[in-house]
């Protein structure tokens, strides 16, 4: 009776993983083939952001695009990436965008700081969040409006604590004033080597022999 007990639960065991993997074999196959093609940044000068599809993760990863070149697995957003390539869009982006107002929200797992709007289900409002710019869902808007048109009415119970959003988005403002200061440092650099050069080109100039040119005159050529 106990070696038929074990025998059964080992083919229970392995119908399980069958399935498992049939399942898994069946939703790869669904995925296009560029869907499968790695990153590809192709060639020229210019840097553009983009996202590809990574199908041993199932998810969309950015990547610099240089204009020109490169392959079919290219995408402006996420939300196209998944769309085009992912069985499981519909759970992340839904076509019907309401559903995903019962989303809670992703910060994302990269390092950019991009103030946007996330519907709150249980406390029926929206409010600003920071996004790191990858990996998140369709409960995330630009603005105030496109968040609240699209998801007023729409109500969850839930017993969790309400988060509160901060006043003023402190990562926002702490990254403007580092690039305010980077512009200053290379706009002051930039100005004393240009001041330096038109020293050293002065000097040089003043070393040549001009019987005819009067210092004053000389001087007034410097300053101009």
């Amino acid at each position: 009776m106990k070696d038929s007990t074990k025998t059964s639960s080992k083919m229970t065991g392995l119908l399980f993983l069958g399935i498992v993997f049939s399942a898994f074999q069946i939703s790869y196959s669904n995925i296009p083939e560029f869907c499968r093609l790695p990153a590809d940044s192709g060639q020229g000068t210019s840097f553009n952001f983009a996202v590809y599809y990574d199908a041993s993760k199932d998810q969309c990863s950015p990547f610099l695009y240089n204009g020109e070149g490169g392959n079919a697995n290219r995408f402006q957003n996420e939300r196209e990436c998944l769309r085009n390539c992912s069985v499981n869009a519909e759970n992340v982006y839904p076509m019907d965008a309401r559903k995903a107002c019962h989303f809670k929200k992703l910060e994302g797992t990269c390092n950019g700081n991009y103030l946007r709007y996330y519907y709150d289900s249980v406390y029926d409002k929206c409010k600003r969040f920071i996004w790191t710019g990858c990996i998140g869902n369709g409960n995330r808007f630009f603005d105030f409006n496109s968040c609240n048109s699209t998801c007023a009415g729409i109500h969850d119970d839930g017993n969790e604590p309400e988060e509160h959003e901060s006043d003023t988005p402190i990562a926002i403002i702490c990254g403007v004033l580092l690039a305010l200061i980077v512009v200053a440092i290379i706009g002051t650099v930039v100005f004393l080597t240009l001041k330096s050069k038109k020293k050293k080109k002065g000097a040089g100039k003043s070393k040549e022999p001009q019987a005819d040119a009067p210092l004053q005159a000389e001087r007034d050529i410097e300053m101009s």
